[in-house]
């Protein structure tokens, strides 16, 4: 799978820059965060309600659609918002695309895996192939406690800084193909 390309670049050219910066204030509090074949789509509490957003981004300039009063006369801070929390958070929004192991090629598209995938779905492959989660605490140097207190807050999806380092080691173990028996 391929992620939809969008740069901070494409949103300066078509917005000003007192907008992009106070759409900085509005990334990563977006919700219900979808792709929808080439548009992004996602809803943001502003200063009057709930706002429905939508940013097309493969046209040149973007296209975009905002149910403030602002968007009516020009770009907007939620559809800029929108698109940097796209840049920044790709995995936010939801897809009926996944992208599998195998097919990774890019940081930006293992970020995007990492980041869609569950740490309990990585242990169990990695258990399936080689390792148990005792022996990944004593790689890593983390307690089985932590791992189980970890995956737990990653299925109520709630993130830990060590999520991505735990994820990151079951990939590189499991693709290795690690095996404790000689």
């Amino acid at each position: 799978m391929q992620l939809l390309k969008l740069t901070e670049e494409q949103l300066r050219n078509i917005s000003t820059n007192i907008n992009i910066q106070r759409a900085e204030n509005y990334v990563g509090k977006f919700f219900d965060c979808k792709i929808e074949d080439n548009i992004l789509k996602g809803k943001i509490r502003g200063n009057h309600g709930v706002y429905e957003v939508e940013l097309r981004i493969d046209t040149d300039p973007l296209t975009f659609k905002c149910q403030c009063e602002t968007s009516k006369e020009m770009f907007c801070k939620h559809a800029a918002a929108l698109g940097l929390t796209y840049i920044y958070t790709p995995w936010v929004f939801e897809s009926n695309k996944k992208i599998e192991r195998e097919e990774i090629t890019s940081i930006e598209e293992l970020q995007f895996y990492l980041r869609t995938t569950k740490l309990k779905t990585l242990l169990d492959d990695l258990r399936k192939c080689c390792l148990g989660v005792a022996q990944l605490s004593e790689l890593t140097g983390i307690s089985v406690q932590q791992i189980s207190a970890i995956v737990k807050d990653d299925l109520n999806g709630k993130y830990h800084t060590l999520t991505d380092p735990l994820k990151l080691a079951c990939l590189f173990l499991i693709e290795k193909g690690v095996n404790t028996k000689k």
